[in-house]
This record gives C-alpha cells, sequence and structure tokens, in this order.
C-alpha cells in the first residue's frame, strides 16, 4: 500500500509525501533487487524478493486462473497463441546505453528462442520491424486460449527504489538519490563492469532526465510507459511526435459517461475537452 501511495503522491507531484512513502517500503527490508534482471521474468521470477505486487496466474487444462497479458503480447504465429501486439519500439531499442544488459532481457527479436526452448521466434513479412515483449512472452502451457500462464508485475522494488531517487532529487537531495538510481544501474549491470556506469551528477535538472530515462528502460514495456509520460508533462510531445492526433487538455483523461454525470445529479462535472 505504501509503494503504491507513494506513486500517487509521485503523479500529484508531492515529492515530499513520495519520499515518505518510498522510504517506508526502503526501510522495511522486507524487498531486495532479484540478482538476474534477465531472470526476473521467468517462472523463477515470480514472487520474487522484488516482487511488492503481483497478479497471480496459472494455466490449468481446464477452468480458469490463467490471464491474457502475456497471450496478447506474445510472438505471433506460434504454436503458443500469441497475438503479437504491444510491440517494442524504434525508439526503445535507440533509447538504451551502449551494452545495456536490459535491452536483450526486454526484446525478443527474429530468429531467438523462446527462454523455455518452445518455439523460435519466426520472421513473419506482415509484421515490419518485427519484434515482440520478452516479459510477456507466452510459454508452452496446458489449457487452451486465454489460459495463459505468467504472474503480472505490477509493482518491483526497483520501482520504488526509482521513484526514491526522483523523490529526493526533487527535494534538494541528490545524492541520496543517486544511491538508489546506481543501485538500480548495478543490479542491471551484473558482472558487466564497462557498461551502465554509476551517475554521478548531482545538478537538479539533469539528473532528473536521467533516473525518467533509467525508468524508461528498467521498467519498458511493463505498462508504465503512457502514466511516466503523462506525469512528466511530456505526453503530448512523445505522441505528436509518432502521429497521434493527441490534444493536451483533454486526452490526458477520458469522457466521463453522459449516463453517470446524469446519475450523480449534476455533482460530476465532465472533464475538459469533451
Amino acid at each position: 500500500a505504501q509503494a503504491l501511495l507513494a506513486k500517487v503522491y509521485l503523479t500529484r507531484h508531492d515529492f515530499a509525501q513520495a519520499e515518505i512513502y518510498c522510504m517506508e517500503v526502503i526501510n522495511s527490508g522486507e524487498y531486495a533487487l532479484f540478482p538476474d534482471y534477465a531472470r526476473l521474468f521467468l517462472p523463477e521470477g515470480e514472487n520474487s524478493e522484488e516482487s511488492v505486487f503481483e497478479v497471480q496466474a496459472t494455466a490449468l487444462e481446464t477452468g480458469g486462473g490463467g490471464s491474457q497479458y502475456n497471450e496478447v503480447q506474445g510472438v505471433r504465429g506460434t504454436p503458443n497463441l500469441g497475438w503479437g501486439f504491444n510491440r517494442p519500439s524504434d525508439a526503445l531499442v535507440a533509447a538504451y546505453e551502449p551494452g545495456d544488459p536490459r535491452r536483450d532481457a526486454t526484446i525478443l527479436y527474429v530468429g531467438e528462442v523462446l527462454p523455455d526452448g518452445s518455439a523460435i521466434v519466426e520472421d513473419n513479412p506482415n509484421i515490419l520491424n518485427e519484434r515482440y515483449n520478452q516479459k510477456a512472452w507466452v510459454p508452452n502451457h496446458p489449457g487452451g486460449n486465454g489460459n495463459g500462464p505468467g504472474n503480472i508485475r505490477i509493482l518491483r522494488y526497483a520501482d520504488v527504489l526509482l521513484m526514491a531517487a526522483e523523490a529526493l532529487n526533487e527535494n534538494g537531495r541528490p545524492q541520496q538519490a543517486l544511491t538508489y538510481l546506481n543501485r538500480v544501474r548495478a543490479r542491471a549491470r551484473g558482472n558487466r563492469h564497462n557498461v551502465l556506469r554509476d551517475i554521478t551528477t548531482t545538478e537538479q535538472e539533469a539528473l532528473r532526465r536521467i533516473i525518467w530515462h533509467e525508468r524508461r528502460v528498467e521498467l519498458a514495456m511493463e505498462q508504465h510507459r503512457w502514466f511516466e509520460l503523462a506525469r512528466q508533462g511530456r505526453l503530448a510531445e512523445a505522441l505528436q511526435a509518432v502521429g497521434k492526433n493527441f490534444v493536451p487538455g483533454k486526452h490526458e483523461l477520458f469522457p466521463i459517461p453522459q449516463s453517470e454525470i446524469d446519475l450523480s445529479g449534476g455533482l460530476l462535472q465532465q472533464n475538459p475537452g469533451y
């Protein structure tokens, strides 16, 4: 609950409260970074020491319990029922620093074998720039369509550390922010000592941009990006750059159904622009 509340305060730009709740999670001693980033999204990484909030899923021969989260993003055309939606963009590929192991742990390319060895990613001539989300691939499993295994990592400890870094930087304590930022980078680096060197800058704006970038590559393809850009005030810029008809001040929110406004007796007001 504290971690989710920290994210709410971060979204509201209440960095003092965001810091308080992040530090409650960090100082609790209940969580730690999973040692191997690439294996965090395999079955062995489910409900690990890094998991703060995780939706459970299991594939059964019959009946429910599974999830379509991985299936929707899985490799299209494999026997494992992937749909091939929500694929990594060119911009994401280019965002990683040279040698960052997280790129290959996040993006699944044509010719690669699925982590469980059940299928090879084959070239599909109907898909441009074919690549997939390696954090949400579909393993071989019992049961049918819509019954995929694979827990959904909603909130990870790495996310909390980066929220703490952002809040501390905004609160004028960049040295403390660097501690948590570099902890995340060190885990990603592993034993590759020549990549992802520690960040040392303490200039607030520069460090803010670095933390934002670190959140992008650390949490890539985990469904945080839209909300990150919205709270950072960069959503219009990012979406308009790829040809989306985004209207600032309107499209950050959905319209409230008129039926709900009517039921409220006028207490609910329609969101701007609708």
